[in-house]
Protein backbone atom coordinates (compact mmCIF):
# COMPACT_ATOMS: atom_id res chain seq x y z
CA UNK A 1 0.00 0.00 0.00
CA UNK A 2 1.15 3.52 -0.93
CA UNK A 3 2.59 5.34 2.24
CA UNK A 4 4.57 8.35 3.12
CA UNK A 5 6.43 8.68 6.14
CA UNK A 6 6.14 11.01 9.73
CA UNK A 7 8.98 13.06 8.28
CA UNK A 8 7.89 13.56 5.07
CA UNK A 9 4.84 15.06 6.79
CA UNK A 10 7.10 17.17 8.73
CA UNK A 11 8.86 18.78 6.21
CA UNK A 12 5.61 19.66 3.76
CA UNK A 13 4.27 21.37 7.15
CA UNK A 14 7.47 22.89 7.81
CA UNK A 15 8.11 23.75 4.23
CA UNK A 16 4.39 25.44 2.93
CA UNK A 17 3.71 21.75 0.80
CA UNK A 18 1.21 21.10 3.95
CA UNK A 19 -1.40 23.55 1.98
CA UNK A 20 -1.91 20.86 -0.72
CA UNK A 21 -2.51 18.13 2.13
CA UNK A 22 -5.94 16.62 3.29
CA UNK A 23 -5.16 14.85 6.41
CA UNK A 24 -7.87 12.09 7.65
CA UNK A 25 -7.42 11.02 11.09
CA UNK A 26 -9.49 8.11 11.32
CA UNK A 27 -9.07 7.46 15.23
CA UNK A 28 -11.57 7.29 17.41
CA UNK A 29 -13.41 10.61 18.16
CA UNK A 30 -12.64 10.49 21.31
CA UNK A 31 -8.75 10.41 20.28
CA UNK A 32 -9.23 13.14 18.09
CA UNK A 33 -11.18 15.19 20.25
CA UNK A 34 -8.54 15.09 22.91
CA UNK A 35 -5.63 16.08 20.50
CA UNK A 36 -5.11 15.73 16.42
CA UNK A 37 -3.13 17.48 13.95
CA UNK A 38 -4.29 20.96 13.55
CA UNK A 39 -5.90 20.68 10.29
CA UNK A 40 -6.87 16.93 9.66
CA UNK A 41 -10.65 15.59 9.25
CA UNK A 42 -12.17 12.54 11.66
CA UNK A 43 -13.10 10.39 9.39
CA UNK A 44 -14.09 7.79 12.72
CA UNK A 45 -16.42 4.58 11.11
CA UNK A 46 -19.61 3.05 13.44
CA UNK A 47 -19.54 -0.68 13.12
CA UNK A 48 -22.75 -0.36 10.87
CA UNK A 49 -21.28 2.10 8.31
CA UNK A 50 -17.96 0.46 8.18
CA UNK A 51 -20.65 -2.80 7.15
CA UNK A 52 -21.72 -0.62 4.52
CA UNK A 53 -18.75 0.93 3.44
CA UNK A 54 -17.18 -2.58 2.46
CA UNK A 55 -20.59 -3.36 0.71
CA UNK A 56 -19.80 -0.45 -1.39
CA UNK A 57 -23.19 1.25 -0.29
CA UNK A 58 -21.69 4.30 1.12
CA UNK A 59 -19.64 6.76 0.00
CA UNK A 60 -16.78 8.02 2.36
CA UNK A 61 -18.32 11.67 2.14
CA UNK A 62 -21.08 10.77 4.08
CA UNK A 63 -18.89 9.14 7.29
CA UNK A 64 -17.60 12.74 7.79
CA UNK A 65 -19.92 14.28 10.57
CA UNK A 66 -18.97 18.36 10.29
CA UNK A 67 -20.84 19.82 7.72
CA UNK A 68 -17.58 22.12 6.51
CA UNK A 69 -15.22 19.50 6.95
CA UNK A 70 -17.52 17.44 4.68
CA UNK A 71 -17.39 20.50 1.87
CA UNK A 72 -13.76 20.36 2.46
CA UNK A 73 -13.26 16.73 1.49
CA UNK A 74 -15.18 16.58 -1.55
CA UNK A 75 -13.48 19.87 -2.66
CA UNK A 76 -10.44 18.88 -2.49
CA UNK A 77 -10.25 14.83 -1.84
CA UNK A 78 -9.25 14.62 -5.51
CA UNK A 79 -7.03 17.81 -5.75
CA UNK A 80 -4.93 17.13 -2.64
CA UNK A 81 -2.84 14.60 -1.68
CA UNK A 82 -4.82 12.84 1.03
CA UNK A 83 -2.96 11.38 3.78
CA UNK A 84 -4.59 8.91 6.16
CA UNK A 85 -3.54 7.74 9.96
CA UNK A 86 -4.79 6.17 12.99
CA UNK A 87 -2.78 5.32 16.28
CA UNK A 88 -1.51 2.07 14.48
CA UNK A 89 0.29 3.12 11.17
CA UNK A 90 3.65 2.88 13.02
CA UNK A 91 2.87 -0.89 13.15
CA UNK A 92 0.67 -1.36 10.29
CA UNK A 93 2.33 -4.51 7.70
CA UNK A 94 1.99 -4.09 4.19
CA UNK A 95 0.43 -7.90 4.08
CA UNK A 96 -2.48 -6.58 6.68
CA UNK A 97 -3.30 -3.39 5.68
CA UNK A 98 -6.10 -4.40 2.86
CA UNK A 99 -8.30 -5.96 5.74
CA UNK A 100 -8.01 -3.04 8.51
CA UNK A 101 -10.46 0.26 8.24
CA UNK A 102 -7.13 2.28 7.03
CA UNK A 103 -6.67 -0.20 4.44
CA UNK A 104 -10.61 -0.23 3.42
CA UNK A 105 -10.17 3.91 3.59
CA UNK A 106 -7.35 4.09 1.21
CA UNK A 107 -8.39 1.13 -1.31
CA UNK A 108 -11.51 3.15 -2.10
CA UNK A 109 -10.10 6.80 -2.31
CA UNK A 110 -7.63 5.57 -4.58
CA UNK A 111 -10.13 3.48 -6.52
CA UNK A 112 -12.10 6.88 -6.62
CA UNK A 113 -9.09 8.77 -8.21
CA UNK A 114 -7.67 10.59 -5.15
CA UNK A 115 -3.95 10.52 -4.57
CA UNK A 116 -4.38 8.48 -0.97
CA UNK A 117 -1.79 7.36 1.20
CA UNK A 118 -1.08 6.12 4.80
CA UNK A 119 1.17 7.56 7.16
CA UNK A 120 4.03 5.40 8.19
CA UNK A 121 5.69 5.88 11.24
CA UNK A 122 4.76 7.25 14.54
CA UNK A 123 1.96 9.86 14.75
CA UNK A 124 3.55 12.15 17.58
CA UNK A 125 0.56 11.85 20.00
CA UNK A 126 3.26 13.14 22.85
CA UNK A 127 3.61 16.52 21.04
CA UNK A 128 1.57 19.53 23.64
CA UNK A 129 -1.35 21.14 21.53
CA UNK A 130 -1.08 23.55 19.49
CA UNK A 131 -3.98 26.11 20.32
CA UNK A 132 -6.91 25.39 18.76
CA UNK A 133 -9.19 27.49 16.35
CA UNK A 134 -12.68 27.69 16.18
CA UNK A 135 -12.58 28.02 12.44
CA UNK A 136 -9.37 26.54 10.24
CA UNK A 137 -8.74 29.16 7.65
CA UNK A 138 -9.13 28.71 4.00
CA UNK A 139 -5.64 26.35 2.48
CA UNK A 140 -4.81 29.74 0.60
CA UNK A 141 -4.51 31.92 3.71
CA UNK A 142 -3.69 29.66 6.32
CA UNK A 143 -0.53 29.99 7.92
CA UNK A 144 1.83 26.50 8.56
CA UNK A 145 2.82 26.84 12.01
CA UNK A 146 7.12 25.77 11.96
CA UNK A 147 6.78 23.70 15.43
CA UNK A 148 7.00 19.67 15.56
CA UNK A 149 3.57 18.66 14.00
CA UNK A 150 0.79 20.84 15.19
CA UNK A 151 -1.92 19.33 17.25
CA UNK A 152 -5.10 21.22 18.48
CA UNK A 153 -6.57 20.10 21.73
CA UNK A 154 -9.70 19.38 20.52
CA UNK A 155 -11.27 22.58 22.19
CA UNK A 156 -13.03 25.05 19.89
Amino acid sequence: MPCKSAEWLQEELESGGGRSLLLLDCRPHELFESSHIETAINLAIPGLMLRRLKKGNLPIRSIIPNHEDKERFVKRCKADTVLLYDEATADWQDSGAATSVLGLLLQKLRDDGCKAYYLKGEVPVALPPAPSRSRIPSPGRRRIPRVPIPWSDGGG
